[in-house]
């Protein structure tokens, strides 16, 4: 390196050195300028911009070369071959516009960098023909290590140039002319190092040679079109700049419009309720939005353009579970044929791909072979629909099938029958004490019973059967048998749900029913006539106390008339004061005192004569009249008890649909405040079962009224539950013995054992115990031997009105 230094500085002309890298910058500028032009250039003018590119890279090289060579000072005259010289001009322009091209056409670093190394590659092959021109006698000799270095120089510095020549802006345009530059340079003085003319002499006189002052005139002509060159350059690079900006200026404000379009149509897009696509009259999509992609339930980031509409729907159809491949590609093909069809033509049509989701779709034509595609979910509406449908043919609270959908199901089964010959069980349900459960613990969990009956009903029905609720508490099924025994597993599982309980908010309710079975066609060919008869075979089975099923009777229409015929005279007998009431007396078993008298209801009918309580209060409670008949027995008991001369108590029977009333404890103490009856005088009478049905709301209630004041007794004790907690639960002032067991104490042992523990069970818990039904001397001796309190029956004094004029008082006393 320091013997090409020292070459450079003693054997250079620095003058001529300074114009050859002042022509070597110059050429160098020009050709990436030139270069940069031509790529904004498009095929015959990038050919011809490339074209003077090279020239001008291959003629500053050329001539760098040249002054380069009148700078050197051998120590004698240089003379050049022509030919030779003519040589390395054309390899220069031919190898370096090789490069230049390639360079034009990369696109990649790499490939530039390729493109300059050509270049380079051309500087070498100028500059060793080049010295080869030269006419020398003697031997030339050379550092290979130099030559190799002058090589990879010029290489390496020349792939550099164009790599930095080709980015954007000045500065990189003048870096590029500079390492271009500082190729040219380096490989020139470097190989001129490498070689040693100290064995050299000029050769002349041969012919055909270019003396120093002719190739001063050349490379001076050269030089000139170089300069004329790197000015054009400068000009056409002012010249591209304005108009690359003018181009960007107006490119910038084409890109903010579309980007202003764009950004608008995006939004747009992207809220769009609906799905869209824009297809192209290839059939293939444009334009779509992330909604379409959402409706179909297709893959996030799934891309949909260039698809063609049938490879959509076969990719929506590849979500739906539908069983097989096979199947899917026949939606697949299905829904593409049609959509095609529709897409030419326009229209709307709605699929639905999983039996819950609903879309709409809507193909419109644009008129040039083009449409749009619009998706809609509808969904909800659908939704909305099946829930109105639902609702005008279900009960809202429960979901069953209400009397409109049941008329229906039935007509459908009546037909069906009549064409196959089949039958068809009617059953009305009618639940037992719905009232007491709304009164006693809301309307709210009344309709929780309801609506868990309603469940239980829908989980055990099996295909054909029907259950439906026709408002309140009355419930109605279907079920098609041919065989009896179908039917009556049917009514067993209906059984089941009606008898059962229901939990809700700590309260544990116990629910039953009253089931009547019509059957088609034995008991009618009718809807109305089938439901009438299985209505009345329904009331049949409320009025047994033992019957939970009842089936229809032809006489069952005579026992219905009469029912309905009684139970309007009661409520007229309520409006019109139509009651009368009885006193039967009790006394003291021990001493024949009077102590007090039960309350008797009688209602005389009209055209009918005297009905006896057992026939009318069961109907009362039905029809819902024994609450006001209960409240007038308490009212008008006390306002007579009020005005005896005797300071007798009265017991009043409560009936259990009274006991579940919540305002019984305010009717007892608004009646002893408006009669004036001191509540010790007073004494309600209530059964265990009335109790039993809601055993801590009676409870509850039977100890406000104690409260008061009024005594409380167990009616008919040894029947139905006899309940030893029941008396536990509750301290009664009096139990009573059912009349029952009198009519057999006599003879029977049995029955004189029950009344002997009653008895001993009233004497352990301190409870006076009163037998009714006593009609001999023999059945009060028998209770007198036994202990019992009291008694009451015919034998003490037969029930009647009680005006208290001596004679009356000597009769009851008798």
């Amino acid at each position: 390196m320091f013997a090409v230094l020292d070459f450079f500085f003693r054997g250079h002309d620095l003058g001529f050195v300074a114009l050859a890298a002042l022509v070597c910058l110059l050429s160098a500028y020009a050709c990436v300028s030139l270069l940069r032009h031509a790529m904004r250039m498009e095929k015959r003018a990038r050919l011809i911009w490339t074209t003077v590119s090279a020239l001008s890279v291959g003629l500053g090289i050329w001539s760098t070369h040249f002054v380069a060579m009148l700078a050197f000072r051998p120590g004698f005259a240089l003379q050049y071959d022509i030919l030779l010289t003519g040589v390395s001009l054309l390899l220069a322009i031919g190898i370096c516009g090789a490069g230049l091209a390639m360079a034009i056409r990369a696109t990649g670093t790499a490939d530039r960098f390729l493109g300059g190394a050509v270049i380079g590659v051309g500087i070498s092959s100028m500059h060793y023909v080049g010295i080869a021109a030269l006419l020398l006698d003697g031997q030339l000799l050379w550092s290979n290590g130099l030559v190799g270095l002058s090589i990879a120089a010029g290489i390496v510095l020349s792939g550099l140039a164009v790599v930095t020549a080709m980015g954007q802006g000045k500065a990189r345009l003048f870096g590029g002319a500079g390492l271009l530059t500082l190729a040219i340079c380096a490989m020139h003085f470097t190989a001129m190092g490498a070689a040693d003319f100290s064995n050299c002499l000029p050769l002349s006189g041969i012919g055909g040679e270019i003396d120093g002052g002719v190739m001063s005139v050349i490379v001076a002509l050269i030089t000139l079109f170089i300069l004329s060159a790197a000015l054009g350059s400068i000009v056409l690079d002012e010249a591209d700049r304005r108009r690359t900006e003018r181009e960007e200026s107006r490119q910038k404000a084409d890109a903010e419009r579309i980007a202003s379009v764009s950004q608008k149509l995006e939004l747009a897009l992207t809220h769009m309720g609906q799905g869209l696509a824009l297809f192209s009259a290839e059939g293939r999509v444009m334009l779509y939005n992330d909604r379409l992609i959402e409706l179909l339930s297709l893959p996030a980031g799934i891309d949909l353009e260039g698809r063609t509409l049938e490879e959509i729907c076969e990719a929506a159809s590849n979500q739906v579970e539908v069983g097989d491949d096979s199947m899917r590609a026949g939606i697949a093909t299905a829904l593409a044929e049609q959509h095609r069809g529709l897409a030419e033509r326009g229209g709307q049509t709605v699929h639905s791909f999983d039996g819950q989701r609903f879309l709409r779709v809507q193909h419109n034509p644009t008129g040039d072979g083009r449409w749009v595609t619009l998706m809609e979910d509808i969904s909800d509406s659908k939704r909305s629909e099946a829930a109105i449908a639902h609702l005008a043919q279900h009960d809202t609270l429960t979901g069953l099938p209400n009397r409109a959908r049941f008329d229906d199901l039935f007509e459908r089964a009546l037909a069906k029958a009549d064409e196959e010959g089949g039958q068809i069980g009617v059953i009305a349900m009618d639940l037992d004490r719905f009232k007491e459960i709304n009164d006693s613990y809301g309307h709210a969990t009344g309709d929780q019973v309801l609506r868990v009956l309603a469940e239980r009903f829908t989980a055990m029905l099996k295909p054909g059967e029907v259950v439906a609720r026709l408002g309140g508490d009355e419930f109605a099924a279907l079920k098609p048998f041919v065989s009896i025994d179908s039917l009556r597993d049917f009514l067993n599982r209906i059984e089941g749900v009606l008898f059962g309980t229901v939990d809700y908010q700590d309260v544990q309710v116990t629910t039953g029913g009253s089931i009547g079975v019509a059957t088609y066609p034995q008991d009618g060919a009718e809807r109305s006539k089938l439901l009438s008869n299985a209505d009345l075979a329904m009331y049949r089975a409320k009025a047994d106390f033992e019957a939970r099923i009842c089936y229809y009777e032809s006489g069952m229409d005579e026992s219905a008339r009469e029912r309905r015929a009684m139970a309007k005279d009661l409520w007229d007998a309520v409006e019109h004061g139509g009651f009368e009431l009885a006193y039967q007396v009790q006394k003291s078993v021990a001493t024949d005192e009077i102590t007090g008298f039960e309350v008797l209801l009688r209602w005389n009918r009209p055209g009918h004569g005297p009905v006896s309580p057992a026939d009318f209060i069961p109907l009362a409670e039905e029809c819902g009249a024994i609450n006001a008949i209960g409240a007038w027995v308490l009212r008008t008991a006390c306002q007579e008890a009020a005005t005896w001369p005797d300071p007798h108590k009265i017991a009043v029977n409560v009936s259990a649909l009274q006991l579940a009333q919540a305002d019984l404890v305010d009717l007892v103490k608004m009646v002893l405040y408006q009669t004036g009856l001191a509540p010790e005088r007073l004494e309600l009478e209530v059964t265990e079962t009335a109790i039993i049905s809601d055993k801590k709301r009676a409870l509850n209630t039977l100890r406000q009224v104690r409260e008061m004041g009024v005594s409380v007794a167990i009616d008919d004790f040894g029947t139905g539950y006899s309940s030893l907690e029941t008396l536990r639960s509750f301290p009664f002032d009096k139990i009573k013995l059912d009349r029952s067991f009198m009519a057999e104490v006599e003879h029977s042992e049995q029955s004189k054992a029950i009344v002997r523990a009653i008895l001993a069970l009233g004497r352990s818990l301190s409870v006076p115990v009163l037998a009714e039904g006593v009609e001999t001397p023999e059945q009060l001796d028998v209770l007198r031997l036994e202990g019992c309190t009291e008694a009451q029956g015919f034998l003490l004094g037969r029930p009647g009105r009680l005006d208290w004029d001596e004679e009356e008082a000597e009769r009851v006393s008798a």
